[in-house]
């Protein structure tokens, strides 16, 4: 068995509550992108972690330190979720802090499959209108209280 890991979108995980359950379906199945790993008894999945978020000036050290802790698990290689590879602009700049820092260890793009180009499209614009909704905010409620003046 090979040990992965797997990284996934802070944003899916924390906002849309991602269980990484179609990550974890298909390296159970060694469907997708773990398909790889059949042949040497399947993938073993020994942690999922969330990217650091949208990059802020700490970004790259947060992600090190989350990686840092599935590498000496003993990780041979690691995947950036589905939803990393179709919705993170920021997906070249963590790989290539990640691949420097770690050569050791394979950085993978991709975990599960969508069956077919529509149901991906359904699938982004979902997570896109989800990702962007507009809310209401603590201002919104203070026009409220005070009659909508400021």
């Amino acid at each position: 068995m090979v040990r992965i890991g797997i990284i996934t979108c802070a944003n899916l995980t924390n906002d849309l509550a991602c269980s990484s359950v179609g990550c974890l379906d298909d390296s159970y199945a060694s469907k997708g992108k773990f398909a790889r790993y059949a042949e040497r008894g399947g993938a073993q999945v020994a942690g999922i972690i969330s990217c650091s978020g949208c990059p802020t000036l700490r970004a790259p050290e947060k992600i090190l330190k989350r990686v840092r802790t599935l590498a000496v698990s003993g990780v041979e290689a690691i995947h950036f979720a589905y939803c990393l590879e179709r919705h993170c602009p920021f997906k070249n700049k963590y790989r290539s802090i990640l691949q420097s820092e770690f050569p050791n260890i394979e950085f993978i793009s991709g975990t599960h499959e969508v069956p077919d180009e529509k149901q991906a499209a359904d699938l982004d614009a979902f997570v896109t209108n989800a990702l962007c909704q507009q809310s209401t905010s603590m201002a919104d409620l203070i026009e409220g209280l005070n009659g909508g003046s400021h």
